[in-house]
């Protein structure tokens, strides 16, 4: 985060800052950071410090960045904003949060996503944030910035900064907004009910059907999409006194899904206060509080997809139709009418979520000062499904009613002690602290059956109950974190980093862990014989860490069993697990080299870094012989390597009073290898993936597919036989499994540009991501080759084509009723580019002229119409190569599932402050 001295203040929000700040409020000679000297200043880690002397390598995010989306959700702003982050979308419904990876994958089976740390504590998954009330981000990538926080830092950190008050005059700001969001199905096309006549008839061994069929039929998906509406109201308050800052905010944000009936609700409130208590005591208080709801009665994005034409929801007499129990013909698959169900089923969930720190600083001397952070975050979520015995999927159990609830708690103490002071010309500044942070985690599940119509409490009438479930776990964590750096001139740089941390996560042996990293850094335009004028500033810097990646199962070290099983009317344990005692972190050797340059009157901007990051003892959950007892354990086996070069561009082409023009481009690219595996064997993953020494951790593990024989119409894989040589089958069952690509991208990045004419100004940021491959897995569904002739089929794109007779050169095998020639199972077939190009957004505003805003009694205003997600340019066939996890995944893997589609969305926004 970079500030003015005159901004200091506003970032009291954080005991970082602040032990900066009371040295900057002294008036001695002696004191390193004297009001006067402040030029630059950011905020790494646990640190702050000029940005002329930092090390790391950081991507600096401002609020005016942030402001070209409306979202509820604060990891979607950051896509394109910083080389090295790769923020993929989790899907256009309501409440969707993204997901952000740094510097690529270092693992195979451990967390892959960053840490996000809010005002200095670390959180538990995405932070359930309004947008509005952030100040800045930081995204920190190399171990000096991350190996303070040690085991969780190897994924890179996204590091919120939240909006404090200011000294003076108080000042109350209203945003509005309200956008609107139309479905986007991208290139993906279904057929309407001739062009599924067509091929139906075109299938070989296909039963007649009535010509009656052969017109456009009903569109499921366009009466079961809409046009979505957000709302999305803001209003803060900034101000204080000499003594006193304060910062309020409100917010109400409302989105309705593109897919018809789904709410999303949330009310958001933060607090954050400064007080001077005694010239040596501050008090930082901060609450934010959020509650969300969701209303979800919507229709099966899968059955809008796959249901025929041919059938109709409704009868001649225009009511829905159960197609169990219809008396006339229904042709789909399934025998399946969401509409009918859900004139009695739906879907409720609420969410609270409450943060609070109480944090104070310490003045002990000039350059010694204690700061203390203490933070609860508290999370409940309850959800509920009503299943009306009336409908199709009540029918066998004669309805249902489910709930589930979770309670989160996490803990976050730091008490820290910071050093900084100046000696002539050299500078010293340190810190030690101690951490403790724990966190409770329990879900309950309940339901019954047999409930009565319209009902929605357990005990009216139902007459069987579903098998109670839940789960329950808790982990801590303690570390001792010691930081020092020494700066001579302002021109040599020396830092170095230790954590000395404890887990729960491991057995007593292997539960300490010793995280490290150590920079240096040059000023080179502040030697002597550098003598280039148009050179502002030019630093060398490099750095080396060890960090850690602590693996998601709470106890693997421990041998678990499973109460589950009954014999004789007895609960009997079962071994489920078997115990690894030596089971410890993912280690990550984490190596940085980059430059920064300052040009032309600061006018240009470069940053360019190279990694090189090496993986030991990743985790694995092994697969074990069933007749040892237990068919599982958790091992550390394997090694990966990751490189990559980042490189950030700002130019400022114009600067004047009446124009400026400003253009930005960043872009990374990097490459990963599997070092070894567990004994260099192949190691087999979820979503046809593999892991084998040599190739890309993502990479695709299928039969190869060789195409169409042009002279039957089969489709064809490849074999490779005993002695390396590689032949054609068409039997599907005796291809050769086999590595055919990866879901990694060559390279990604982003184009923006800021222009202001007097008072108008346009903003536009244009996202890409070159090479990789995307599992399109749908299409064993959509393009089934007649395995399914009772799903909708999609419409081929340009380029393809079907064969139909000897000769033919095509795309498509033959296509056969109810086809069993398996050219729809898992192949390279599927496997698509997943190159694209985006304009995420394009923002037009104009900013009232002073003299207009003090007749309306404001101090400021300003309007703006926003586009997101304007189009997309790719050669994929499915709705958008831009997928985070699909289906029921929880991390993204490269497969395309029934992905909800990202909405275009065009905005109206009012901003005004008195």
């Amino acid at each position: 985060m970079k500030i003015k001295d005159k901004n200091l203040r506003k970032l009291g929000v954080c005991f970082f800052l602040m032990s900066g700040l009371a040295s900057a409020q002294t008036q001695k000679k002696t004191d390193s950071l004297r009001e006067k000297d402040i030029e630059d200043v950011v905020i790494v880690g646990y640190k702050t410090q000029k940005r002329s002397s930092l090390t790391a390598a950081v991507s600096i995010i401002s609020d005016k960045k942030l402001k070209d989306a409306s979202t509820s959700d604060v990891s979607t702003l950051l896509q394109g904003k910083a080389a090295g982050a790769q923020v993929t979308l989790g899907g256009g419904a309501p409440g969707s949060s993204a997901t952000v990876k740094i510097r690529g994958t270092s693992t195979i089976n451990g967390p892959s996503q960053a840490l996000w740390v809010v005002d200095g504590v670390m959180m538990t998954g995405t932070p359930n944030l309004d947008p509005n009330q952030i100040e800045s981000i930081n995204i920190l990538k190399d171990a000096t910035s991350t190996a303070l926080y040690g085991s969780r830092g190897a994924n890179g950190i996204v590091q919120v900064f939240t909006k404090s008050g200011n000294s003076g005059k108080g000042t109350l700001s209203v945003s509005m907004n309200n956008s609107f969001n139309t479905f986007n199905n991208g290139r993906f096309k279904l057929m309407d009910g001739t062009q599924l006549y067509d091929y139906f008839t075109s299938l070989k061994n296909a039963p007649a059907i009535p010509k009656e069929l052969r017109n456009n039929g009903y569109n499921w998906l366009e009466d079961g999409t809409q046009t979505g509406v957000v709302q999305n109201y803001t209003i803060d308050f900034r101000g204080g006194s000499q003594n006193s800052k304060t910062y309020i905010s409100g917010n109400y944000y409302n989105e309705t899904g593109t897919v018809k009936s789904y709410d999303f609700n949330r009310l958001s409130f933060r607090i954050n206060h400064e007080q001077k208590v005694k010239p040596w005591l501050t008090l930082k208080p901060k609450v934010s509080l959020s509650y969300t709801t969701g209303k979800d009665r919507q229709g099966s994005l899968y059955q809008m997809y796959l249901n025929m034409p041919w059938d109709n929801p409704r009868d001649a007499n225009g009511n829905l139709i159960n197609p169990n129990n219809y008396n006339g013909t229904w042709y789909g698959r399934d025998n399946s009418n969401y509409l009918h169900d859900l004139q009695w089923n739906y879907g409720r969930s609420n969410q609270l979520d409450l943060i609070g720190n109480l944090d104070a600083e310490i003045k002990l001397t000039d350059y010694l000062k204690f700061v203390t952070t203490n933070n609860v975050t508290y999370k409940n979520y309850d959800d509920m499904s009503y299943v009306d015995p009336r409908s199709a999927s009540g029918d066998s159990n004669k309805g249902e009613l489910s709930e589930s609830y979770v309670k989160d708690i996490s803990k976050f103490f730091n008490q820290m002690l910071r050093f900084d002071k100046d000696f002539g010309v050299h500078n010293v500044n340190a810190l030690a602290a101690y951490e403790y942070s724990d966190r409770f985690y329990k879900i309950s599940r309940a339901g019954v059956y047999g409930v009565v119509p319209g009902t929605d409490i357990f005990d009216t009438g139902a007459t069987t109950g579903r098998k109670p479930s839940g789960t329950k776990y808790d982990r801590a964590y303690n570390a001792f974190l010691f930081n020092a750096e020494y700066v001579y001139d302002k021109k040599y740089f020396v830092q170095g980093s230790l954590r000395s941390e404890s887990s729960s996560a491991f057995g007593t042996s292997q539960r300490n862990g010793l995280f490290y990293s150590y920079s240096i850094g040059w000023n080179v335009q502040k030697e002597k014989f550098f003598h280039v004028k148009q050179i502002d500033e030019w630093k060398l810097r490099a750095s080396r860490g060890l960090v850690g990646n602590t693996p998601s199962p709470n106890y693997g070290w421990q041998d678990l069993y499973a109460l589950t099983q009954t014999y004789n009317g007895q609960i009997g344990a079962t071994w489920n697990q078997l115990g690894n005692p030596n089971l410890t972190w993912e280690s990550i050797y984490q190596n940085n080299i980059g430059t920064d340059i300052r040009a032309f009157n600061n006018r240009l901007t470069l940053n360019v870094d190279y990694f090189n990051n090496k993986t030991k003892d990743l985790l694995v959950l092994v697969t074990l012989p069933s007749l040892t007892g237990v068919d599982r354990q958790y091992l550390n086996v394997g090694d990966v390597k990751n490189e990559g070069w980042e490189f950030n561009l700002n130019y400022t082409i114009l600067r004047s009073e009446a124009v400026s023009w400003d253009l930005g481009f960043n872009i990374s690219t990097y490459k990963n290898r599997v070092l070894s595996t567990r004994n260099n064997s192949t190691q087999l993953l979820s979503n046809n993936q593999v892991a084998i020494a040599g190739n890309d951790v993502t990479s695709f593990y299928m039969r190869k597919w060789m195409g169409v024989n042009p002279d039957n119409g089969a489709g064809q894989w490849e074999v490779i036989n005993a002695d390396g040589s590689r032949s054609l089958t068409s039997n599907y069952n005796q291809a050769s499994l086999q590595i055919v690509g990866a879901a990694t991208p060559d390279y990604y990045g982003s184009f923006t540009t800021n222009l202001t004419i007097k008072n108008f100004y346009l903003n536009a940021n244009l996202y890409f991501s070159q090479g990789g491959q995307i599992y399109n897995s749908y299409r064993e569904l959509f393009d089934s080759d007649g395995a399914y002739p009772y799903y909708n089929q999609m419409v081929l794109k340009d380029g393809w084509n079907r064969w139909e007779k000897p000769g033919d050169i095509a795309t498509h095998p033959v296509a056969t009723f109810n086809n069993n020639s398996l050219t729809n199972r898992p192949s390279s077939r599927y496997l698509e580019d997943a190159s694209y190009v985006k304009l995420r957004s394009l923002r037009i505003g104009y900013n009232f002229p002073e003299g207009l805003t003090e007749k309306i009694g404001v101090n400021s205003a300003s309007i703006y119409i926003m586009g997101e997600n304007l189009f997309t340019i790719t050669r994929f066939s499915g709705i958008d190569p831009e997928v985070g996890p699909a289906d029921s995944q929880t991390a993204y893997s490269g497969r395309a599932g029934a992905i909800y589609p990202i909405p275009k969305r065009f905005s109206l926004g009012f901003n005004f402050s008195f």
